[in-house]
């Protein structure tokens, strides 16, 4: 165990190590820096730019700007954003907690309905039930979250006014709302946003659940819980679904990555200032340190929950581990 787990940490380091080398190597391709857009008129002295850029880095060689880079990486040092006129720990500070809050409710309310509508199908299999909600999964995992998020906005948002459609909180003198007030604000604001991720993990889950649960049902343990008796939805529920969740558990930490890179475009297009809107802002600001430091913790907010998965999926297959 001790093997496996320094094993496991020097695989997540290298990972982290590769993807910021690559992200900075393909940021010095693309052309300019932070300040070009400022700085780059013809009213602007060459002292001036030069001046800027000195002062922060850019006028060295790449290589020499990644060692430094990477030294004040170590010392827990991530830079300047000079896009917020803040530094970039301050910036990732405010953003990362609300990007955690709208991925963990969608991956939350996303896998326990993609389980239930598994349980459904199984228990329903080949009637008209499954046939449904088999053709619904396959149009959540088909239609792009994007086309949903416009959707959704267009429809529930500014048709039908069921949600705001920006923002994770009202203006005015909600801050003088009691707690349980805002609360329910939040999760107001937050519903659009992070029910159209939940929709997407949803589907995800449903059909990976569903293949494992109908492999699970053919097992010789399943026919002799039925022989003892048991209704059908205890033994899928009881017997079943211990032994076919572990898969779709280590699924969700593959699955994260993506939901990550979705929720840039689900913040940018719901307004949701976390650290997607943010890293969309930093794009187009050409704000470096900024652009890696989102790359880095979505690595390593990667890496942390496919470990995490993988040890869950372990722990809560019985019948497999003994069989281990």
């Amino acid at each position: 165990m001790p093997r496996e787990i320094v094993t496991r940490l020097l695989h997540a380091i290298a990972v982290c190590a590769v993807v910021a080398t690559s992200v900075f190597v393909l940021i010095q391709c693309a052309p300019g820096d932070p300040f070009a857009t400022a700085l780059d008129g013809a009213d602007v002295p060459p002292s001036v730019r030069a001046e800027w850029r000195a002062r922060y880095g850019f006028d060295l060689p790449p290589g020499e700007r990644f060692v430094r880079w990477a030294a004040a990486l170590t010392r827990g040092e991530l830079g300047y954003a000079a896009s917020r006129h803040r530094t970039v720990a301050e910036v990732v500070g405010d953003a990362m907690p609300r990007t955690l809050l709208l991925v963990g409710v969608a991956l939350g309310l996303g896998f326990a309905a993609g389980v239930g509508i598994a349980l459904v199908q199984t228990r329903h299999h080949r009637r008209w039930q499954d046939r449904v909600l088999g053709a619904l999964t396959l149009g959540g995992v088909a239609v792009p979250e994007f086309l949903v998020a416009l959707l959704a906005m267009t429809w529930l948002g500014a048709r039908w006014r069921l949600f705001p459609v920006a923002g994770m909180g009202s203006l005015g003198d909600a801050g003088a709302w009691p707690l349980w007030e805002r609360i329910l604000d939040l999760v107001w604001h937050l519903a659009l946003p992070a029910g159209v991720l939940a929709l997407a993990v949803a589907s995800r889950v449903a059909r990976h659940q569903r293949a494992a649960l109908l492999a699970v049902m053919r097992e010789d343990y399943i026919r002799t819980a039925r022989a003892k008796g048991l209704g059908e939805w205890d033994v899928i529920v009881r017997h079943a679904l211990p032994n076919a969740i572990g898969p779709v558990i280590a699924l969700l930490g593959l699955a994260l990555p993506s939901l990550v890179g979705g929720a840039v475009l689900i913040e940018r297009i719901f307004g949701w200032p976390g650290m997607g809107l943010t890293l969309f802002d930093a794009l187009l600001a050409r704000d470096y340190p900024l652009i890696l430091a989102a790359v880095l913790l979505a690595t390593v907010l990667a890496v942390v929950a496919r470990t995490v998965t993988d040890a869950i999926a372990e722990y809560v297959a019985p019948r497999r581990a003994r069989e281990r």
